[in-house]
């Protein structure tokens, strides 16, 4: 248990947020197991569970944007320490999943090794890559921002918005195969969320004169629902695959996983508390902080558990089951797999160079 001044320095929708990230995350990866049936086959429930589950990742970037933005430390002792809590964890699970492909998938191949340094040997680990990137950029951004000042930072959030169409551009406006290159690839990136998550959490939405939260609601549900809809209603009449629709919506800059991420961040915002309090809400106290700090361990963890443990238990019932019935089910029981073996691996003296700093 955190001591109580431990406790009331940390935020809880920050927290809050954490967990339902780590819990979208396990969802987007847990169709893998029946891939063939998700991303081939045309399902308006595996459209909605798409669109619900593919902000994921993004949350993360957010949350990061509000807690380190502006860097307060030095460039360097700041760096060190940003690299000290996720560096660690990035090595030993590029080994243990290593071992994982040799060993018991039986698909390693030296190309997994030499490429190391530029492409995580598994796919998850990807966010591990950007984030020591922006770590190591984060101090020259937060002069940027402090010279540019909060008007700076909406234009650069708008820009950032209007680049995120893009991906919804094949099929009416570019034939499909020109979607992969774009002059502004380089441009929306997942900065844009780093950025996202500072503004809302500094100066929340921004107010229009009248009808502020009509004006919000609309923006937001075009977004999450008029652009889905678009993509799989319209755009599949130009000889686009379900599969490419599907990657389109779960394109991490998209204008559909922008709205979804505002919405989730605003909201969960919106109704948390603003500082724990263990006499009146003494679960909450609890649970949500214990369920945070591991959240960076279940995620560094979840394909082994998923292929490992979930999956080969859950096959005679669920491999056959529904999609979105699996995904729902196995992700909720590698969450609590998960969050086990992450309890187990904080008892080590060593913990934090497994499953990072609390």
């Amino acid at each position: 248990m955190l001591s109580e001044d431990r406790l009331q320095r940390r935020i809880p929708y920050l927290d809050i947020l954490r967990v339902i990230a780590c819990m979208l995350v396990i969802l987007i990866h847990t169709p893998i197991r029946q891939y063939d049936t998700y991303y081939n086959t045309p399902s308006l429930a595996g459209a909605i569970y798409t669109v619900l589950v593919a902000v994921n990742c993004n949350l993360f970037f957010m949350i990061s944007g509000a807690l380190l933005l502006p860097v307060s430390k030095s460039g360097s002792r700041f760096i060190k320490r940003r690299l000290l809590v996720v560096l660690p964890p990035l090595v030993v699970w590029t080994v243990i999943y290593l071992l994982e492909h040799a060993f018991l998938l039986h698909n390693f191949t030296p190309r997994l090794l030499t490429s190391v340094l530029f492409h995580p040997v598994e796919g998850l680990l990807w966010y591990v890559y950007v984030l020591l990137v922006i770590y190591l950029t984060l101090p020259l951004v937060s002069k940027c921002i402090g010279a540019i000042g909060k008007r700076g930072v909406e234009v650069l959030l708008v820009l950032w918005v209007l680049s995120s169409f893009i991906p919804y551009q094949h099929g009416v406006f570019i034939e499909a195969s020109q979607y992969s290159h774009n002059m502004f690839g380089a441009f929306a990136n997942y900065y844009g969320y780093v950025l996202l998550g500072y503004y809302l959490h500094n100066y929340g939405l921004p107010r229009f004169s009248r009808g502020n939260v009509a004006i919000w609601a609309l923006l937001l549900a075009f977004g999450i629902v008029v652009m889905p809809a678009f993509e799989f209603l319209v755009q599949g009449h130009f000889d686009i695959s379900w599969q490419q629709h599907i990657d389109t919506i779960t394109s991490d800059i998209s204008v559909n996983n922008i709205a979804m991420a505002t919405l989730i961040f605003v909201a969960v915002r919106h109704f948390s508390p603003e500082r724990y309090d263990r006499q009146r809400h003494s679960a909450s106290a609890a649970w949500w902080p214990l369920l945070s700090v591991c959240t960076f361990g279940i995620y560094l963890s979840q394909m082994l558990v998923l292929r490992q443990v979930v999956w080969p238990m859950t096959e005679s019932w669920l491999g056959t089951a529904p999609v979105v019935v699996d995904c729902l089910v196995s992700g909720v029981l590698a969450f609590v797999v998960c969050l086990v073996l992450v309890l187990l691996l904080r008892m080590l003296p060593f913990h934090r160079y497994i499953i990072g700093k609390s």
